[in-house]
């Protein structure tokens, strides 16, 4: 009677598990729709992370390799587990506030994984522990690292054209060789390359290794190895154009030759990795989880389960409710942005003296003027592009917003620093950045107004968003760039400091004049 009974229950446990697998998926889809959404819309855009449509089918494959143990296993909810939701949700809504997509995908995933921990108990969340971490991957995450490693693959690259004995020329990262130039870009900083390599290896370790050691020393290796490869990629691409007169590797065979060479270095990879597969790795898992699983708690009744399904929706659906209790009358453009009184001795001019302004897609009004200084004959180009409200897609800090404008790719960044400057009495940060073409040079101090925040970079930008929204309840925001020729002089440092003194005797005074006009036409100003 009792065997029969567990016959009969297991299946009725496998269906259990499934239906408030997925309620919970459909009702972390709803209830976060707009940041899931966002997510998707990176693995179709971005080819980095396309892979983050394998994500989910491969958790429950995973999964479903453990059906036998899962239904063995009762449900037996841990209600204290719901407490961890609360920083993973705090972390959203603040992350929401201040328009931080990756924070909120990420804490996205963790309301889930805790929800279903908490639903099914610890030894169902035990048993599927990494199948569970396993999402994070979904999490498109990763650009940070993309300055860095275009810097270390012009350096490599360099380095290693040297040690070849042929002449080279670095500027920036522009690279000429006798035969012809190259550019490292965003696309050969090797992030891709790294992204798909710690995906595949942390699954190859779960699937190969049963002792955690060896697994993270395999995952460690997986990290390494990419990096190693891309300088090694970029070296073989720049001689392959070099030796073949620039006509091999320099059109799309360039994006060809890459990934198989890539695609070439995991399968070496993946190769001595299974010689030290533990080939009991399946059975060593299966009794560790029976040790682990054996005290079983107390299937849940019922009443129990119903009474933990209500309580998880509440801990997953009180974040968005909160996000829109939050959501304040959003502000509206209440003036024209125009600079009302006189810059004496800069006088307005219609004519464009340089070929180049900042890519900046969505803003609200902007300024795009060229001022001049009749008695010097100094030249400045202010650009500011005010957003009266930010929001996902439509902010200061987006991807979309770039000074290296893709409609002038003959400027190009040649160098790019902080400096602290004073202005009226006033000491801020700006990024200094010099722009070079076909032997012209602009010098460009750049930073946000976020509120009356200043910032840099857009880390802190994010910050001075998040800061602004709840202290003052103000979402507005501005990108403010200053640009002036830099004229030939006998040294660099005279030619340098004569454009800084330039930018800044037309910000000592425009500056204030132009915080005014935002604030007014936000109406935070009469």
């Amino acid at each position: 009677m009792d065997t029969q009974s567990t016959a009969i229950d297991q299946p009725r446990k496998g269906a259990d598990i499934l239906v408030f697998s997925a309620g919970l998926l459909a009702l972390t889809v709803v209830a976060f729709y707009p940041t899931i959404s966002a997510m998707v819309s990176t693995w179709i855009v971005a080819e980095t992370y396309t892979h983050g449509f394998l994500i989910l089918p491969i958790v429950v494959w995973l999964a479903w390799q453990k059906k036998s143990e899962l239904v063995s296993q009762p449900l037996a909810p841990n209600f204290l587990v719901l407490l961890l939701t609360l920083p993973a949700g705090a972390v959203w809504l603040l992350a929401n506030i201040a328009d931080v997509l990756v924070a909120q995908q990420l804490a996205v995933v963790a309301i889930f994984v805790l929800s279903f921990w908490a639903m099914m108990g610890n030894q169902l969340a035990r048993l599927l522990s990494f199948p569970l971490a396993y999402l994070f991957f979904a999490v498109p995450m990763g650009e940070e690292l993309v300055p860095p490693m275009m810097e270390y693959t012009a350096t490599v690259l360099v380095a290693l054209i040297k040690l070849t004995g042929i002449p080279v020329y670095r500027d920036g990262m522009f690279i000429s060789l006798p035969s012809g130039n190259w550019s490292v870009v965003e696309a050969c900083s090797g992030v891709r390359y790294i992204i798909a390599s710690v995906t595949l290896g942390c699954l190859f370790a779960y699937l190969s290794y049963s002792k955690i050691k060896k697994r993270l020393i395999f995952i460690v290796i997986s990290a390494l190895v990419p990096v190693v490869a891309n300088g090694l990629r970029a070296y073989m691409i720049v001689m392959l154009g070099h030796f073949s007169d620039m006509t091999l590797a320099v059109g799309v065979d360039h994006l060809i030759y890459g990934w198989l060479f890539f695609g070439l270095v995991m399968f070496v990879l993946f190769s001595i990795g299974l010689k030290w597969r533990d080939p009991d790795v399946e059975a060593v898992d299966e009794s560790l989880d029976k040790q682990g699983l054996n005290a079983a708690s107390k299937p849940a009744c019922p009443r129990r389960l119903a009474l933990v399904a209500v309580c998880v929706a509440a801990a997953v659906l009180v974040w968005p409710v909160s996000a829109k209790l939050l959501e304040s009358q959003p502000r509206v453009i209440q003036a024209p942005l125009v600079l009302k009184n006189d810059l004496s001795p800069w006088e307005p001019v219609q004519r464009q003296f340089w070929d180049w302004k900042p890519e900046v897609e969505d803003a609200d009004q902007q300024i795009e003027q060229i001022y001049w200084a009749r008695e010097s004959a100094e030249l400045i180009g202010l650009y500011v592009y005010q957003y009266a409200v930010q929001s996902q897609g439509k902010e200061v800090v987006n991807i979309r917003n770039r000074l290296d404008n893709r409609a002038y790719k003959h400027w190009r960044i040649a160098s790019r620093s902080v400096r602290d400057i004073t202005v009226g009495g006033r000491t801020l940060q700006v990024q200094e950045i010099v722009l070079k073409a076909s032997g012209r040079e602009l010098l460009i101090w750049h930073w946000y107004r976020v509120g009356d925040y200043l910032s840099t970079d857009k880390y802190t930008a994010k910050w001075d968003a998040l800061r602004a929204r709840l202290l003052s309840g103000r979402r507005d925001a501005a990108i403010i760039t200053v640009s002036t020729p830099i004229q030939a002089a006998l040294n660099r440092q005279d030619e340098l400091a004569e454009a800084q003194n330039t930018l800044s005797g037309f910000l000592d005074r425009a500056l204030v004049e132009l915080e005014t006009a935002l604030d007014i036409s936000v109406g935070e100003v009469n």
